[in-house]
């Protein structure tokens, strides 16, 4: 408890939950899942002794523990239909008993679940009973708290339309993983606008334009995949910030995205819409604030509006 008080990051703080879980049930292995409701799968922000582990929405003992929101005990998990042994059988680990408990936030909502397979003595294996099962719930509490937070947290940098990070977002994504990266490699940042956005809610009206707003996050989320993180900075405009990525590559990057942007359609209620986009591109200076990299990047997207619109301007070095 002393170490939880001492840390301050989600990781650190979930992972000693984990362990006091495990240690008030004097369990073999524990783990502590979350409710990806997006993806409808459930993962472990934590596995003790075991890699990630990642499973579809509604199956296993933590499916019927987060569907049902009821705590299940089992001492024979090999008779249980609800338990999978498949993961036995690849691994050669031996369940003999799980105590799985749902995670709730403080609306008392399902958003994970705590397991904790194989209780121990001193002589061994044995098995769960009530007793493990209250003091599990306490860490269970605690898992859920410090979830709800990051949750809370998470979400107050997401762009509740498009899912993209936000503003609050993009500054912390800079500090952490750009910042740090970029004193050693070249990374670059892009900006794009869609090309006479007004004409799209004037036309089609309001729903129309936030149809279109997803449709375009969506085809940047799909460019950018694991090279970088796309930001809506706001109304029309987008932000990429792209890791060891030179200008050369990151003008390539942006206009690929515009010709697919240009040749694509995107349907409000059987409605074609075209847009097209224009992009600015930057390298990013570490010795320059997230501000000031924004504000030199939004000079080349300005560049690009002003020569003609639906083209990518970058510097050549």
């Amino acid at each position: 408890m002393n170490e939880m008080v001492d840390t301050k990051d989600f990781a650190s703080t979930i992972l000693l939950l984990t362990e006091l879980g495990r240690t008030l049930a004097n369990s073999e292995r524990a783990s502590f899942w979350y409710w990806d409701k997006a993806k409808k799968q459930y993962w472990t922000l934590v596995a003790l002794d075991s890699p990630r582990i990642v499973v579809p929405e509604g199956s296993g003992i933590v499916g019927a523990s987060i569907s049902g929101n009821e705590t299940i005990l089992i001492n024979n998990p090999y008779e249980d239909p609800r338990f999978n042994p498949e993961v036995d059988r690849e691994t050669g680990y031996q369940t003999r008993s799980i105590l799985c408990i749902p995670v709730t936030n403080s609306r008392g909502e399902v958003i994970g679940a705590y397991q904790a397979i194989n209780k121990m003595d001193d002589k061994g294996y044995w098995y769960f009973d009530d007793r493990d099962e209250r003091r599990l719930a306490m860490a269970a509490v605690f898992c859920g708290k410090t979830l709800e937070s990051q949750i809370l947290y998470s979400e107050s940098q997401l762009d509740q339309l498009t899912g993209l990070k936000n503003r609050r977002g993009y500054y912390e994504y800079y500090e952490k993983n750009i910042l740090p990266y970029l004193l050693r490699k070249s990374c670059s940042i892009v900006m794009g606008d869609i090309d006479f956005f007004k004409r799209v809610n004037d036309t089609y009206g309001h729903n129309a334009g936030d149809v279109v707003l997803k449709y375009i996050a969506s085809i940047l989320r799909n460019a950018a995949g694991e090279m970088g993180e796309v930001i809506r900075w706001g109304g029309e405009e987008f932000v990429i910030l792209l890791k060891d990525c030179a200008v050369s590559q990151a003008s390539v990057f942006a206009e690929n995205i515009r010709k697919k942007i240009e040749t694509s359609i995107c349907y409000f209620e059987d409605v074609p819409i075209r847009v097209t986009m224009s992009f600015g591109v930057k390298a990013l200076d570490p010795h320059l604030t997230p501000e000031e990299n924004v504000k030199k990047v939004d000079e080349k997207l300005y560049e690009a509006k002003s020569t003609g619109r639906n083209r990518v301007a970058y510097d050549e070095i």
